[in-house]
């Protein structure tokens, strides 16, 4: 792959990524240049990131969709909130051979999510012509993904045709147009009764430690202060991150949200006082103690000696490197971020990790109460 950063001129890394759109087996050089992390992203401002993100995914339609990218597919498709990269991934999804068994449902849930703000976009270079086709929205994008499974995604025909019979119309003649066309796909005979693999998602390995952390000194939302080793050592944890700048309420709000219902979970199976519970945020220079209270408190956590939302009171990045965590920043704030939430053994090393979609309550649960089997054996 050739060597990118943030000051290399988009239009640069765009041309780049076309040439890659032209060649055989190239998906895998595309890859590389998605995570949030990546060099291409520092310091730009989270509009751009995220369209140069967008246009990057959407190449996958043309050069295949490699297995190692489903996760940033699925990640859009569950809880992005810009229509562009929401439409970019539909996109990608359309290089696919095979896709994990939610995907139709995602896509249902992603034109639910974006119907009141669809807009245009366009995932070539060079602008459009004048006498150019009508150009395609978000919106159109996903439906176009929904009529490319075919009768693979025959689940959701109720869905498309109630969207059909709304009176007034919910949606523009130009998409009314691309549903209908799902409808007729999908309608089409097929020994396939439900679409793709049986798989939810390829298997996640749990990050090793790049570097130490564990003299690294952590404020909580009482202001105060203590080292890492001080709260995570001597009983399992679960530690996941968050901003509270984040504007998206499908990441770091609703993260906050199910921490606090894990730790109710937690209290009423019998596990308080026996594990720890905590966030650390990815912008300790702006939130300091008293924001951190007021966000995990209006999200409904109760905060306890074991329960805590934290802040480095140096850089963030040593955390960053420990847990191999997916997060980039611009010139002020995070630009770009993935969900990551890791389960910590007794010794504050990962046991199970939850990356890019959404984590279910009872598998961290579960996770938790294996450490503590295996701490206690």
């Amino acid at each position: 792959m050739r060597e990118f950063d943030g000051a290399t001129p988009t239009a640069e890394i765009v041309a780049y990524v076309d040439h890659l759109r032209t060649l055989r087996d190239s998906g895998g050089d595309l890859v590389d240049l998605l995570p949030e992390q990546s060099p291409i992203y520092h310091g730009r401002a989270a509009g751009a990131a995220e369209r140069l993100r967008g246009y990057i995914l959407a190449s996958f339609e043309r050069t295949g969709l490699p297995d190692s990218a489903i996760a940033f597919v699925i990640e859009e498709l569950e809880g992005g909130h810009n229509p562009y990269v929401i439409a970019a991934a539909a996109k990608a999804a359309r290089g696919a051979t095979t896709l994990p068994a939610q995907i139709v449902p995602l896509l249902l849930d992603a034109i639910e999510r974006i119907r009141q703000s669809d807009d245009v976009v366009y995932f070539e270079c060079a602008a459009p012509s004048g006498n150019a086709a009508q150009p395609a929205t978000a919106l159109m994008e996903l439906f176009r993904t929904l009529a490319w499974l075919g009768p693979r995604a025959s689940i959701a025909l109720p869905s498309l045709k109630a969207m059909l019979e709304c009176h007034p119309p919910a949606f523009s003649d130009a998409v009314r147009a691309e549903i209908e066309n799902a409808v007729s796909a999908l309608s089409r005979p097929s020994a396939a009764p439900s679409c793709c693999a049986d798989e939810a998602m390829p298997a996640r390995s749990v990050p090793s430690p790049q570097a130490p952390i564990e003299h690294i000194e952590l404020q909580d939302q009482n202001g105060v202060v203590f080292k890492f080793d001080d709260f995570f050592a001597g009983r399992p944890s679960l530690l996941t991150f968050f901003y509270t700048r984040c504007i998206n309420p499908n990441k770091c709000s609703l993260t906050i949200t199910k921490l606090a219902r894990v730790g109710r979970r937690a209290d009423a199976g019998g596990l308080r006082g026996r594990i720890n519970i905590a966030a650390v945020t990815y912008d300790p220079e702006f939130d300091l103690p008293r924001r951190l209270y007021l966000y995990g408190t209006n999200r409904g956590l109760v905060f306890d000696d074991r329960t805590r939302l934290l802040r480095t009171t140096g850089p963030f990045e040593p955390f960053r490197q420990c847990f191999d965590l997916g997060v980039g920043y611009g010139s002020t704030t995070v630009n770009q971020h993935r969900l990551d939430t890791l389960v910590l053994n007794g010794l504050g090393r990962p046991v199970a990790s939850f990356a890019r979609v959404q984590w279910r309550e009872d598998d961290v649960l579960d996770a938790l109460k294996s450490a503590l089997t295996a701490g206690a054996a």
